[in-house]
């Protein structure tokens, strides 16, 4: 059943470098985003302070990943983690139900890193499973 879930042989050639630019980019986008919402709506610190620890991972395993490109499953570790605190975000907004304006416009920036973030980490946990030829 798994293998027909494993990648085919044109997964095994995509440049994964690709996703550690797409990591480096949507953690200063990230990092922009947050920043702004934590000013303007006097967000927690806490909260805070767990978006930059997914916009740290992001940074640091782009970069790890593009110096030695043996660095795929920080980067896939990096993606989880990103994608389970925006989940954190959006469930929290949607038990909210009544969303001001602003909530809204939050909430489908949120979305869209979701759909992102859980995309680029399917494709680095495939790229992390080893092959059948590897020893």
């Amino acid at each position: 059943m798994w293998r027909s879930l494993l990648p085919n042989k044109k997964m095994k050639t995509f440049p994964t470098k690709y996703l550690s630019y797409l990591a480096m980019l949507f953690a200063v986008v990230y990092f922009l985003s947050e920043t702004w919402y934590h000013m303007t709506y006097n967000q927690s610190t806490i909260q805070l302070i767990a978006d930059y620890i997914a916009i740290f991972l992001l940074l640091f395993a782009g970069s790890v990943h593009l110096k030695t490109s043996k660095g795929i499953g920080l980067l896939s570790g990096a993606w989880g983690y990103t994608f389970c605190i925006m989940y954190r975000a959006f469930a929290w907004r949607m038990d909210a139900l009544n969303l001001e304006d602003y909530e809204w416009v939050e909430l489908y920036k949120i979305m869209a890193g979701l759909f992102v973030s859980f995309i680029a980490f399917v494709l680095t946990l495939i790229k992390t499973y080893p092959s059948k030829n590897s020893n």
